[in-house]
């Protein structure tokens, strides 16, 4: 209290001018410390979600608000900011919950279900659930903003001839353009899905009415499969050519060797069946030998009965005949040697590897005699080359039978030998300036506030305060020089002064001449 008044009284003898001044500053000073407080203080929204669906908006706001997590709406609703601390966590949260669901119904639809569910609402929530997750799937591609699945399922039927296959139609929206891989990826992670649904019988289209995918025209695939070819090709010839160039720079130096690698690429798949036969070995399969005997007559068998024609009427009778009969029969099967082979060569093999080298030569500074400097390039010498092509023929894997070439020259570089890039520390100065900005700039503001608004304001006040106690108030004509400076000053002061007072006294009555001479040089200097 003793303060404020004291500061009280300094201000109602400051002159209208200061007073002025010293509001305005001590505004300042207020309204610099407050946005100081407001803009360290608020909150830093990041973006929780983007590209929100209505429904799906309102859900998230809806659990927002239970949770009782601050949120911004922007971009008409779209897109939902939360604090920066929060943004991880109640992406987990809101996971749990399974949100956003990007305004497809998943396989979520048959956690809530009732005993009097028909089989065709069942079936009906299936497709429903398929078509909601190969949405969301689709959703993952960086291209696309939105995507809508839908699925035709024949019904079944007893026949097979009367059996349709299913279909199914894609629309994308997209951010950007699809490539043709990607194309064929979103194709077959719908045909992979969905039973008995084949590549073919998928047609993808965008939003803007352009066919993407048709199945039943083969222009399409064949497309599909020389982008694919191509790409392939691309991989082989960069692997190899990263290989090389990597050693090589190693070698001589960063940025001194070029490497550039063609590659031909087999893609033709031959499926190759042989049979061969060899008559000049054989061996015996099977043998198979029978033999037959029989035996007719004997001594028991009766003669011919015959008439003598000497003796007409008298009956004669011969002896008996035995007859044997054999017969043996052999067979033998040979089998011929055959030799059956099957030979499947898959396609995408290389046929044929060309590599070209270039690498640069040496530098050394040449010093002038009027001191200019310069470069003097030296090339490789032929050792040092057919030592780089030996070393690039082993790491692209040379082989002669397929009639690769490969070349190895030297050529001066517009790269500098003696210019190197600079090293990277591999520190983040990005990372630290934002971490560390919002803290340095509070330092600088406040080191500002105090050199140009708080030290002079102390300075005013201190001097006001000063020339207040110097000059002397207006007393009674009754108080004695004596009473007021008792009364001004502390006690032990008080008593020093009226000391030091009678001294004087004593002394300027001892010599009043001298006493005088020196009360007028003050005069004089005080003119």
């Amino acid at each position: 209290m003793k303060t404020i008044e004291q500061f009280m009284a300094v201000f109602k003898a400051m002159p209208v001018s200061k007073k002025i001044s010293m509001t305005v500053v001590l505004g300042l000073v207020v309204a610099g410390f407050a946005f100081m407080f407001l803009w360290a203080n608020q909150i830093d929204y990041q973006v929780l979600y983007s590209n929100l669906s209505q429904e799906d908006a309102g859900n998230i706001v809806s659990k927002l608000k239970e949770q009782r997590i601050p949120y911004k709406l922007e971009g008409g609703g779209s897109l939902i900011m939360v604090p920066a601390e929060k943004v991880y966590e109640t992406r987990l949260a809101l996971a749990g919950d399974r949100l956003p669901s990007g305004g497809n119904v998943g396989f979520e639809i048959f956690d809530q279900t009732s005993f009097s569910t028909t089989e065709f609402v069942q079936r009906l929530n299936y497709q429903r659930a398929l078509q909601g997750e190969l949405c969301r799937t689709i959703g993952e591609f960086r291209e696309v903003e939105h995507a809508r699945v839908l699925i035709v399922m024949p019904k079944d039927s007893l026949f097979v001839e009367d059996t349709k296959p299913p279909s199914a139609s894609v629309l994308l929206k997209l951010r950007s353009s699809l490539s043709p891989d990607k194309v064929a990826g979103i194709v077959h992670i719908v045909a992979s899905a969905v039973e008995g649904l084949t590549p073919e019988q998928v047609t993808v289209v965008d939003t803007t009415g352009r066919v993407l995918f048709k199945g039943p025209d083969q222009k399409d695939q064949t497309a599909l499969l020389s982008s694919n070819k191509l790409d392939y090709q691309r991989q082989i010839e960069g692997k190899i050519a990263g290989r090389v160039q990597t050693m090589m720079e190693d070698i001589v130096g960063k940025g001194k060797a070029i490497v550039r690698v063609s590659a031909e690429v087999d893609f033709d798949q031959i499926d190759f069946s042989e049979e061969k036969y060899d008559p000049d070995s054989t061996v015996v399969r099977s043998k198979q030998r029978r033999v037959e005997s029989s035996e007719k007559g004997g001594e028991n068998a009766l003669g011919v009965v015959s008439v003598d024609p000497g003796q007409p009427g008298v009956p004669s009778q011969q002896a008996g005949t035995r007859t044997r009969s054999e017969k043996e029969d052999e067979v033998i099967n040979y089998e011929i040697n055959r030799v059956t082979r099957r030979v499947i060569k898959p396609s995408g093999t290389v046929k044929r590897l060309s590599v070209a080298a270039v690498v640069d030569g040496t530098y050394e500074v040449v010093t002038a005699e009027d001191g200019s400097k310069t470069k003097k390039y030296t090339p490789r010498s032929p050792t040092e080359l057919e030592e780089f092509e030996r070393l690039v023929k082993r790491a692209m894997g040379f082989d002669a039978d397929r009639e690769d070439q490969i070349h190895v020259s030297c050529f001066p570089l517009s790269i500098s030998a003696d210019i190197e890039a600079p090293e990277t520390t591999g520190t983040d100065w990005q990372a630290y300036g934002r971490q560390y900005i919002r803290p340095a700039i509070n330092l600088l503001l406040v080191l500002l506030i105090f050199l140009f608004l708080v030290r002079p304001l102390l300075r005013s006040v201190k001097g006001i305060v000063t020339t207040v106690d110097s000059s002397p108030k207006a007393l009674p004509e009754s108080e004695s020089h004596e009473t007021l400076e008792s009364a001004r000053l502390p006690e032990p002061r008080a008593r020093q002064a009226r000391d030091v007072q009678e001294k004087t006294v004593m002394v300027a009555k001892s010599n009043a001449d001298k006493s005088q001479q020196v009360i007028k040089g003050w005069l004089q200097e005080a003119e």
